[in-house]
C-alpha cells in the first residue's frame, strides 16, 4: 500500500467535499454529512455486490477505491451511487471476479431504484454509459494505482502465530468488513487494522488472551503500532456507536 493513500485526521476534515472548492455555488458538506454519504455509497456497493453474488473481496476493494476517490473529488460533484457502481466495476477486474458491464449496470439500476424492475429496465442503458464514463474518472483520480492490500491475510497470520481461536479471527474479519464503510482505510495501514480488529474481537468476546500481538514476526508493523492500534480501535468503536444511534433513530420513525 502506497503512503499517498494514508491521511491524517486533519486531512479528513479538509476534503474536497467539505471545502466546496469547485464553484461558488457548491455547498460545502459538514464532516457528518460527508461521512453519511460515504456510508450510503459503501452500503450501495455492498448491495450491488450481493445482488451479483460476488466475492467479499470485491466489495472491500470497491470501498477502498471509493474512499480514495473522494479524497480527490467532492461528493457534491460526483454522486456516491454513480462512483460506487464504477468502483464495483473496477474492483471486479482487480479481484478477478468479473461480471459483464451489462450485469453490473443492471444490478446498479435495480439497487438504485430499490428493486423496482420497471424503473431499472428504463435506466439500464443510462447506467451502462454512466459506468463506462465514471470508471475512467475513477482511474484518473486514483492515479491508476490499483494496489489495494486488505487486512485479511494479516489477521490470519497473526491468529496462527499467536494461537488466537478461529472464531475470533472470523469476528475480526467481520469487524474489518463493517468498518471499511468508514474511513479507517484512509487513516491506518492494513497491518494496524488487522491488529485493531483482533483486539476488538478479543474484547467484545471477553476472551482471556495472554499473548501480545505487537510481538509478531509474521506481520510488519510500524514503529508506532501501539498508538496507531489504539486510535484505530477507538475509530472502530465510534463507527459502531454511530451505527447503533442511526438504527435507533430509524426505529423511532417507524
Amino acid at each position: 500500500m502506497t503512503e499517498q493513500w494514508l491521511f491524517s485526521s486533519d486531512d479528513l476534515v479538509n476534503t474536497p467535499s467539505q471545502c466546496g472548492e469547485y464553484s461558488p455555488m457548491d455547498k460545502a458538506l459538514t464532516p457528518g454529512e460527508e461521512l453519511e454519504r460515504r456510508l450510503r455509497g459503501c452500503g450501495y456497493i455492498h448491495s450491488v455486490v450481493q445482488r451479483l453474488s460476488m466475492h467479499q473481496f470485491v466489495a472491500s476493494t470497491a470501498c477502498v477505491l471509493f474512499h480514495r476517490f473522494y479524497m480527490r473529488q467532492s461528493l457534491t460533484k460526483y454522486h456516491q451511487y454513480q462512483i460506487g457502481g464504477a468502483c464495483v466495476l473496477l474492483a471486479s477486474k482487480v479481484e478477478e471476479n468479473k461480471r459483464s458491464l451489462k450485469e453490473i449496470s443492471r444490478a446498479c439500476a435495480l439497487v438504485a431504484s430499490k428493486g423496482n424492475t420497471s424503473e431499472a429496465d428504463k435506466a439500464h442503458e443510462t447506467w451502462e454509459r454512466l459506468l463506462k464514463r465514471q470508471e475512467i474518472v475513477l482511474l484518473e483520480n486514483c492515479c491508476f494505482d490499483l494496489d489495494v492490500t486488505h487486512p485479511y491475510a494479516s489477521i490470519d497470520a497473526l491468529a496462527a502465530e499467536c494461537k488466537v481461536p478461529v472464531f475470533l479471527a472470523k469476528a475480526a474479519t467481520a469487524h474489518v468488513n463493517d468498518c471499511l464503510r468508514s474511513t479507517i482505510c484512509l487513516r491506518f495501514g492494513p497491518s494496524v487494522i488487522a491488529v485493531a480488529a483482533l483486539y476488538l474481537a478479543i474484547g467484545v468476546h471477553e476472551y482471556e488472551f495472554r499473548g501480545n500481538l505487537f510481538e509478531t514476526r509474521a506481520v510488519d508493523l510500524p514503529k508506532n503500532a501501539v498508538v496507531e492500534t489504539e486510535l484505530c480501535v477507538m475509530e472502530m468503536l465510534e463507527f459502531y456507536r454511530r451505527e447503533a444511534e442511526s438504527e435507533k433513530h430509524q426505529r423511532s420513525l417507524t
